[in-house]
């Protein structure tokens, strides 16, 4: 039963999915290492930090129908008809150091259990972000984090089983100038510096290494990047993720992108407004089955 649990805790961290902050980078279908450029950066490769002076980013977004949202609130299996997915996240740049914060949670059906069983898998992270630019070439960052998460069963009846867990970990990135138009990043996410906790008992944490390379048009400002996401423990498959980005005066800018997850190929598009420091993006995940998830980010930066 603990390791049931165990699964089910863990699910979040480990999700091939295109996740995280910023919904520039969730258009992009999570191609996004080498990028990194605004106030999500810190999420995506910490050292991308170093290219920004001052970011505040303020992250939303859901999947399933937000009417099904007493669902979650009221723990009410009768309620709920598919899956329900909330995020929510910030972040703050200012200088070398950031700050940031991404909770996320999921609630869905149980498709084999007797009676109807609703699951609700909550996760929440806080991050502390150190970046330096140690040439005009290369900059290297560091995430320090702390991690919760729970997982929850219920049944009409109440609550039936919980699991909880909780860790500190560390991710590690560069970034590399290649001339004026291509950028090469590397990540080392989720290295942790004690077990993972679940129930007083220690996991492994599900360490991956991301390489990730954007190239910028000249004249045109076409972004192009590729990411490369390796599971260092298990036998999960690497994941590949694969964004566009074209810019139009300055002021609109219009992505499309995808991911892989279980084998198929899932695809995002989105747009953003600029307008001198303040900028406002939408994206949508289209690979969710009946579900769309849509994202959207408010952020502030020079």
């Amino acid at each position: 039963m603990l390791a049931l649990i165990l699964l089910v805790v863990m699910a979040p961290l480990c999700a091939a999915a295109a996740p995280g902050l910023g919904a520039r980078a969730l258009g992009m279908g999570g191609a996004y290492t080498a990028v990194a450029d605004d106030g999500s950066a810190a999420y995506w490769n910490p050292a991308g930090i170093a290219q920004v002076t001052v970011g505040l980013a303020l992250d939303g977004g859901f999947e399933g129908n937000l009417k099904q949202i007493d669902a979650l609130r009221e723990q009410d299996p009768a309620a709920l008809d598919g899956t329900l997915g909330l995020k929510g996240g910030a972040s703050l740049i200012l200088g070398n150091f950031g700050l940031g914060a991404l909770t996320e949670s999921r609630a869905e059906i149980e498709p084999a259990a007797l009676l109807k069983t609703m699951r609700i898998d909550q996760t929440d992270q806080v991050f502390f972000t150190y970046a330096n630019e140690m040439t005009d070439l290369f900059a290297f960052g560091l995430n320090a984090k702390y991690v919760m998460a729970n997982t929850e069963r219920h049944t009409a009846t109440g609550m039936i089983d919980q699991g909880e867990g909780k860790g500190f970990a560390v991710d590690l990135g560069a970034m590399f100038k290649v001339g004026k138009i291509v950028r090469v990043g590397a990540v080392l996410k989720d290295f942790g510096l004690v077990g993972f906790k679940l129930n007083g008992v220690d996991y492994e944490w599900p360490t991956r290494l991301v390489l990730g390379g954007a190239v910028k048009a000249p004249l045109l400002g076409t972004v192009v990047a590729a990411d490369l996401e390796t599971p260092l423990q298990g036998d999960e498959d690497p994941a590949f993720r694969i964004g566009v980005e074209q810019p139009f005066l300055g002021i609109l800018a219009f992505r499309a992108g995808g991911y892989q997850e279980d084998g198929d190929f899932n695809f995002t598009a989105g747009c953003g407004l600029k307008l001198g420091p303040v900028a406002l993006d939408v994206a949508a995940d289209l690979g969710l089955g009946e579900n769309t998830a849509v994202y959207a980010t408010a952020q502030f930066k020079f």
